[in-house]
Protein backbone atom coordinates (compact mmCIF):
# COMPACT_ATOMS: atom_id res chain seq x y z
CA UNK A 1 0.00 0.00 0.00
CA UNK A 2 1.39 3.36 -1.12
CA UNK A 3 -0.85 5.88 -0.44
CA UNK A 4 -1.53 7.50 2.82
CA UNK A 5 -2.73 10.81 4.28
CA UNK A 6 -2.85 12.13 8.26
CA UNK A 7 -4.61 10.48 10.72
CA UNK A 8 -8.04 12.41 11.08
CA UNK A 9 -10.47 12.14 14.23
CA UNK A 10 -12.74 9.12 13.38
CA UNK A 11 -16.44 9.84 14.08
CA UNK A 12 -19.51 7.15 13.73
CA UNK A 13 -20.86 9.03 10.59
CA UNK A 14 -18.38 8.84 8.51
CA UNK A 15 -18.02 6.24 5.42
CA UNK A 16 -15.36 4.17 3.73
CA UNK A 17 -15.70 3.84 0.14
CA UNK A 18 -13.78 1.03 -1.75
CA UNK A 19 -12.70 1.01 -5.54
CA UNK A 20 -11.86 -2.07 -7.54
CA UNK A 21 -10.05 -0.81 -10.64
CA UNK A 22 -8.49 -3.16 -12.98
CA UNK A 23 -4.90 -1.72 -12.07
CA UNK A 24 -5.12 0.06 -8.94
CA UNK A 25 -7.64 -0.54 -5.90
CA UNK A 26 -8.05 2.20 -2.90
CA UNK A 27 -9.89 2.51 0.21
CA UNK A 28 -11.19 6.01 1.51
CA UNK A 29 -12.33 7.47 4.66
CA UNK A 30 -15.02 10.18 4.11
CA UNK A 31 -18.51 11.78 5.18
CA UNK A 32 -21.73 12.02 3.72
CA UNK A 33 -20.93 15.45 2.20
CA UNK A 34 -18.37 14.01 -0.52
CA UNK A 35 -15.15 14.99 1.39
CA UNK A 36 -12.35 12.74 1.36
CA UNK A 37 -10.26 12.42 4.70
CA UNK A 38 -8.12 9.75 3.98
CA UNK A 39 -6.84 7.22 1.46
CA UNK A 40 -5.33 4.10 0.97
CA UNK A 41 -4.18 2.54 -2.62
CA UNK A 42 -2.15 -0.55 -3.97
CA UNK A 43 -2.01 -2.28 -6.99
CA UNK A 44 -5.02 -4.52 -7.54
CA UNK A 45 -4.19 -8.13 -7.09
CA UNK A 46 -6.36 -8.78 -10.52
CA UNK A 47 -5.81 -12.20 -10.88
CA UNK A 48 -6.03 -13.35 -7.09
CA UNK A 49 -9.31 -13.14 -5.70
CA UNK A 50 -8.16 -13.88 -2.51
CA UNK A 51 -5.02 -12.24 -1.90
CA UNK A 52 -7.51 -8.74 -3.37
CA UNK A 53 -10.04 -9.37 -0.73
CA UNK A 54 -7.58 -10.00 2.14
CA UNK A 55 -5.69 -6.64 1.21
CA UNK A 56 -9.15 -4.98 0.92
CA UNK A 57 -9.86 -6.45 4.44
CA UNK A 58 -6.46 -4.98 5.93
CA UNK A 59 -7.25 -1.58 4.47
CA UNK A 60 -10.92 -1.66 6.00
CA UNK A 61 -9.13 -2.31 9.46
CA UNK A 62 -6.32 0.00 9.57
CA UNK A 63 -8.41 3.18 7.87
CA UNK A 64 -11.73 2.78 9.58
CA UNK A 65 -12.71 1.28 12.86
CA UNK A 66 -15.61 3.17 13.60
CA UNK A 67 -17.30 3.79 10.28
CA UNK A 68 -21.19 3.88 10.20
CA UNK A 69 -21.37 1.67 6.39
CA UNK A 70 -18.36 0.64 3.73
CA UNK A 71 -19.60 0.68 -0.15
CA UNK A 72 -17.57 -0.73 -2.74
CA UNK A 73 -17.46 -0.06 -6.58
CA UNK A 74 -16.22 -2.92 -8.71
CA UNK A 75 -16.57 -3.86 -12.58
CA UNK A 76 -19.18 -6.13 -13.43
CA UNK A 77 -20.94 -7.92 -15.03
CA UNK A 78 -22.15 -8.38 -11.36
CA UNK A 79 -25.63 -8.83 -9.16
CA UNK A 80 -26.11 -6.01 -7.47
CA UNK A 81 -28.68 -7.80 -5.44
CA UNK A 82 -26.29 -10.18 -3.74
CA UNK A 83 -23.31 -8.35 -4.49
CA UNK A 84 -22.02 -11.09 -6.01
CA UNK A 85 -19.18 -10.70 -8.70
CA UNK A 86 -19.97 -12.67 -11.89
CA UNK A 87 -17.03 -12.11 -14.56
CA UNK A 88 -15.29 -8.86 -14.82
CA UNK A 89 -13.04 -8.97 -17.79
CA UNK A 90 -10.11 -6.93 -15.93
CA UNK A 91 -10.78 -8.72 -12.69
CA UNK A 92 -10.43 -12.41 -13.55
CA UNK A 93 -10.03 -13.24 -9.82
CA UNK A 94 -13.20 -12.14 -8.76
CA UNK A 95 -15.04 -14.33 -11.43
CA UNK A 96 -18.18 -15.68 -8.90
CA UNK A 97 -16.85 -13.79 -6.01
CA UNK A 98 -19.34 -13.22 -2.99
CA UNK A 99 -17.80 -10.10 -2.30
CA UNK A 100 -20.68 -8.57 -0.31
CA UNK A 101 -21.58 -11.69 1.99
CA UNK A 102 -17.53 -12.12 2.63
CA UNK A 103 -17.57 -8.62 3.52
CA UNK A 104 -20.08 -8.50 5.89
CA UNK A 105 -18.38 -11.74 7.49
CA UNK A 106 -15.69 -9.76 8.64
CA UNK A 107 -17.44 -6.21 9.97
CA UNK A 108 -20.25 -5.50 11.59
CA UNK A 109 -21.44 -2.69 9.48
CA UNK A 110 -23.98 -1.99 6.52
CA UNK A 111 -21.92 -2.99 2.86
CA UNK A 112 -23.39 -2.22 -0.38
CA UNK A 113 -21.22 -3.34 -3.72
CA UNK A 114 -21.90 -1.76 -6.68
CA UNK A 115 -20.94 -1.68 -10.35
CA UNK A 116 -18.45 0.50 -10.66
CA UNK A 117 -19.79 2.90 -13.50
CA UNK A 118 -23.16 2.92 -11.10
CA UNK A 119 -21.68 4.16 -8.28
CA UNK A 120 -19.87 6.34 -10.53
CA UNK A 121 -23.14 7.75 -11.64
CA UNK A 122 -24.54 7.71 -7.86
CA UNK A 123 -21.55 10.00 -6.46
CA UNK A 124 -22.02 12.75 -10.19
CA UNK A 125 -26.01 12.72 -8.97
CA UNK A 126 -25.24 13.40 -5.40
CA UNK A 127 -22.27 15.66 -5.39
CA UNK A 128 -21.61 16.84 -9.07
CA UNK A 129 -22.40 19.66 -11.17
CA UNK A 130 -26.00 18.27 -11.83
CA UNK A 131 -26.71 17.08 -8.58
CA UNK A 132 -30.59 16.11 -8.14
CA UNK A 133 -31.58 15.97 -11.80
CA UNK A 134 -34.45 13.02 -12.12
CA UNK A 135 -32.04 10.98 -15.20
CA UNK A 136 -28.46 10.77 -15.45
CA UNK A 137 -26.14 8.10 -16.23
CA UNK A 138 -22.22 7.84 -16.33
CA UNK A 139 -20.18 6.05 -19.56
CA UNK A 140 -16.44 4.85 -17.97
CA UNK A 141 -14.84 4.98 -21.13
CA UNK A 142 -11.69 3.67 -19.64
CA UNK A 143 -10.37 0.02 -19.50
CA UNK A 144 -13.42 -0.52 -20.52
CA UNK A 145 -16.93 0.75 -21.65
CA UNK A 146 -20.01 0.62 -19.08
CA UNK A 147 -23.19 2.32 -18.31
CA UNK A 148 -24.48 3.65 -14.83
CA UNK A 149 -27.84 4.91 -14.54
CA UNK A 150 -29.07 6.59 -12.07
CA UNK A 151 -33.16 7.23 -12.15
CA UNK A 152 -35.00 9.36 -9.73
CA UNK A 153 -31.96 9.20 -6.75
CA UNK A 154 -31.31 5.32 -7.16
CA UNK A 155 -29.11 3.64 -9.40
CA UNK A 156 -30.90 1.10 -11.57
CA UNK A 157 -30.37 -2.72 -12.59
CA UNK A 158 -32.14 -5.07 -14.46
CA UNK A 159 -34.23 -8.06 -13.18
CA UNK A 160 -32.12 -10.23 -10.25
CA UNK A 161 -29.83 -6.93 -9.21
CA UNK A 162 -28.20 -7.61 -13.44
CA UNK A 163 -25.88 -4.92 -14.11
CA UNK A 164 -26.19 -2.94 -17.38
CA UNK A 165 -23.56 -4.34 -19.80
CA UNK A 166 -24.16 -1.75 -22.85
CA UNK A 167 -20.51 -1.98 -23.94
CA UNK A 168 -21.80 -5.81 -24.72
CA UNK A 169 -24.40 -4.27 -27.13
CA UNK A 170 -23.78 -4.36 -30.42
CA UNK A 171 -22.82 -1.24 -32.50
CA UNK A 172 -21.15 -2.53 -35.74
CA UNK A 173 -20.85 -5.57 -37.77
CA UNK A 174 -17.39 -5.42 -37.14
CA UNK A 175 -14.41 -4.37 -34.93
CA UNK A 176 -11.85 -5.07 -32.15
CA UNK A 177 -12.60 -8.39 -30.42
CA UNK A 178 -13.38 -7.08 -27.12
CA UNK A 179 -15.45 -8.95 -24.52
CA UNK A 180 -15.67 -11.69 -26.95
CA UNK A 181 -17.91 -9.95 -29.20
CA UNK A 182 -16.53 -7.87 -32.44
CA UNK A 183 -18.31 -4.78 -33.35
CA UNK A 184 -19.85 -4.29 -29.54
CA UNK A 185 -19.93 -0.77 -27.74
CA UNK A 186 -16.78 -2.21 -26.08
CA UNK A 187 -14.73 -2.71 -28.62
CA UNK A 188 -14.99 0.57 -29.99
CA UNK A 189 -15.91 3.07 -27.45
CA UNK A 190 -13.28 2.12 -24.32
CA UNK A 191 -9.88 4.32 -24.10
CA UNK A 192 -7.94 1.19 -24.01
CA UNK A 193 -9.24 0.09 -27.73
CA UNK A 194 -7.52 2.99 -29.51
CA UNK A 195 -4.26 1.26 -30.24
CA UNK A 196 -6.84 -1.49 -31.76
CA UNK A 197 -8.96 1.16 -33.99
CA UNK A 198 -5.78 2.72 -35.16
CA UNK A 199 -4.63 -0.70 -36.54
CA UNK A 200 -7.72 -1.79 -37.90
CA UNK A 201 -6.97 1.78 -39.98
CA UNK A 202 -3.52 0.78 -40.83
CA UNK A 203 -2.01 -2.46 -39.53
CA UNK A 204 1.46 -1.48 -38.97
CA UNK A 205 -0.07 1.19 -36.19
CA UNK A 206 2.20 0.64 -33.52
CA UNK A 207 0.90 2.34 -29.93
CA UNK A 208 0.90 0.25 -26.17
CA UNK A 209 -1.73 2.32 -24.98
CA UNK A 210 -4.58 4.74 -25.36
CA UNK A 211 -2.21 8.20 -24.30
CA UNK A 212 -0.01 7.17 -27.16
CA UNK A 213 -2.71 7.53 -29.80
CA UNK A 214 -3.76 10.55 -27.90
CA UNK A 215 -0.41 12.01 -27.97
CA UNK A 216 0.30 10.98 -31.70
CA UNK A 217 -3.20 12.27 -33.28
CA UNK A 218 -1.94 16.02 -31.14
CA UNK A 219 0.71 15.88 -33.25
CA UNK A 220 -0.69 15.27 -36.44
CA UNK A 221 -0.93 11.83 -37.12
CA UNK A 222 -3.78 11.24 -38.94
CA UNK A 223 -4.39 7.37 -38.32
CA UNK A 224 -4.26 8.33 -34.83
CA UNK A 225 -6.97 10.85 -35.07
CA UNK A 226 -9.21 9.17 -37.35
CA UNK A 227 -9.24 6.08 -34.39
CA UNK A 228 -10.28 9.00 -32.20
CA UNK A 229 -13.01 9.96 -33.94
CA UNK A 230 -14.19 6.18 -34.34
CA UNK A 231 -14.21 6.24 -30.75
CA UNK A 232 -15.91 9.45 -30.37
CA UNK A 233 -18.48 8.11 -33.00
CA UNK A 234 -19.34 5.04 -31.04
CA UNK A 235 -19.58 7.38 -27.80
CA UNK A 236 -21.79 9.55 -29.40
CA UNK A 237 -24.31 6.30 -30.44
CA UNK A 238 -24.28 4.82 -26.59
CA UNK A 239 -25.11 8.21 -25.84
CA UNK A 240 -28.55 8.51 -28.05
CA UNK A 241 -29.51 5.20 -27.62
CA UNK A 242 -29.45 5.19 -23.92
CA UNK A 243 -31.18 8.99 -24.02
CA UNK A 244 -33.81 7.78 -26.61
CA UNK A 245 -34.59 4.93 -24.50
CA UNK A 246 -34.37 6.31 -20.74
CA UNK A 247 -35.36 9.73 -21.64
CA UNK A 248 -32.22 11.37 -19.74
CA UNK A 249 -31.52 14.53 -18.35
CA UNK A 250 -27.23 14.43 -18.29
CA UNK A 251 -24.75 11.76 -19.49
CA UNK A 252 -21.55 12.24 -18.04
CA UNK A 253 -18.57 11.30 -19.70
CA UNK A 254 -15.94 9.14 -18.09
CA UNK A 255 -11.96 9.11 -18.62
CA UNK A 256 -11.71 9.71 -22.08
CA UNK A 257 -13.30 13.40 -21.69
CA UNK A 258 -10.87 14.40 -19.21
CA UNK A 259 -8.11 13.48 -21.36
CA UNK A 260 -8.79 14.28 -24.48
CA UNK A 261 -11.11 17.18 -23.84
CA UNK A 262 -13.04 19.29 -25.63
CA UNK A 263 -12.54 17.97 -29.13
CA UNK A 264 -13.23 14.94 -28.76
CA UNK A 265 -16.52 15.63 -26.82
CA UNK A 266 -17.39 18.00 -29.13
CA UNK A 267 -17.26 15.19 -31.93
CA UNK A 268 -19.26 12.86 -29.16
CA UNK A 269 -21.86 15.55 -29.01
CA UNK A 270 -22.37 15.89 -33.07
CA UNK A 271 -23.07 12.16 -33.15
CA UNK A 272 -25.28 12.29 -30.38
CA UNK A 273 -27.23 15.33 -32.22
CA UNK A 274 -27.40 13.40 -35.59
CA UNK A 275 -28.99 9.74 -33.88
CA UNK A 276 -30.85 10.91 -30.87
CA UNK A 277 -34.81 12.13 -31.15
CA UNK A 278 -34.48 16.37 -31.57
CA UNK A 279 -36.43 16.29 -28.23
CA UNK A 280 -34.01 14.41 -26.75
CA UNK A 281 -30.96 16.39 -27.77
CA UNK A 282 -32.79 19.37 -26.49
CA UNK A 283 -33.20 17.84 -23.09
CA UNK A 284 -30.15 16.11 -22.45
CA UNK A 285 -26.58 17.75 -21.34
CA UNK A 286 -23.47 15.52 -22.20
CA UNK A 287 -20.57 17.23 -20.36
CA UNK A 288 -17.24 15.49 -18.78
CA UNK A 289 -17.40 14.52 -15.41
CA UNK A 290 -17.61 17.27 -12.34
CA UNK A 291 -15.63 15.29 -9.62
CA UNK A 292 -12.01 15.47 -9.78
CA UNK A 293 -11.87 12.33 -7.43
CA UNK A 294 -14.87 10.45 -8.35
CA UNK A 295 -13.48 7.33 -8.22
CA UNK A 296 -12.70 7.58 -4.16
CA UNK A 297 -16.24 9.16 -4.09
CA UNK A 298 -17.74 6.34 -6.19
CA UNK A 299 -17.30 3.84 -3.17
CA UNK A 300 -18.52 6.88 -0.69
CA UNK A 301 -21.94 7.26 -2.80
CA UNK A 302 -22.19 3.03 -2.48
CA UNK A 303 -21.26 3.40 1.40
CA UNK A 304 -23.97 5.92 1.18
CA UNK A 305 -26.46 4.03 -0.10
CA UNK A 306 -25.76 0.98 2.42
CA UNK A 307 -26.15 3.63 5.38
CA UNK A 308 -29.74 4.92 3.58
CA UNK A 309 -31.12 1.71 2.73
CA UNK A 310 -29.98 0.32 6.43
CA UNK A 311 -32.23 3.12 7.68
CA UNK A 312 -35.20 2.20 5.41
CA UNK A 313 -35.51 -1.10 6.83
Amino acid sequence: MNERSDEPAYSDDQLVGVNVGGTTTSVALGTPEGTVLERIAWPTQARDGEALFAAIVAALEEIAPRAAAVGVAVGGPMDARTGTVIGPPHLSGLHGFPLASRLRERIAVPVAVHHDAAACALAEYRWGADRGVSGLAYLTCGTGFGAGIVIDGRARYGSRGASSELGHVRYRADGPDVFGKPGSFESYGAASVLPKLARRRDPSFDAANGAEVAARAARGDAVARAAIDDNADAVGAACALLADLLVLDVIVLGSLATYLGEPWIARVRATFASEALPERVASCTLRAVSLANLQDLSGLAAALDAQSERGER
